[in-house]
């Protein structure tokens, strides 16, 4: 569910940058139906469903998970970024 609410997130960032640098939204080639409200609905059932997960006894060990899951993955990825621009020097 984390990774939908990125993605919300992240179109919700993007299309208000977009306009913010004098660009209309009828310029993208997708257009997101009723926008803002689709992607912020997305993004707030997204989180609701990540706290309900809390109150499922058989979901619950995915959320104790998911936090060092993603910090790991943010650890490697930082590692291998610092890794690869060594290399390139």
């Amino acid at each position: 569910m984390i990774v939908w609410m990125a993605i919300a997130l992240a179109q919700i960032r993007f299309r208000h940058a977009f306009l913010k640098a004098g660009h209309q939204l009828s310029e993208l080639q997708y257009q997101t139906p009723w926008f803002p409200i689709v992607p912020w609905f997305a993004f707030i059932a997204s989180a609701l469903s990540c706290i309900l997960i809390w109150f499922d006894p058989n979901q619950r060990i995915a959320l104790y998970w998911t936090i060092p899951f993603v910090i790991a993955c943010y650890v490697v990825h930082a590692l291998a970024t610092k890794y690869h621009a060594r290399r390139k020097k």
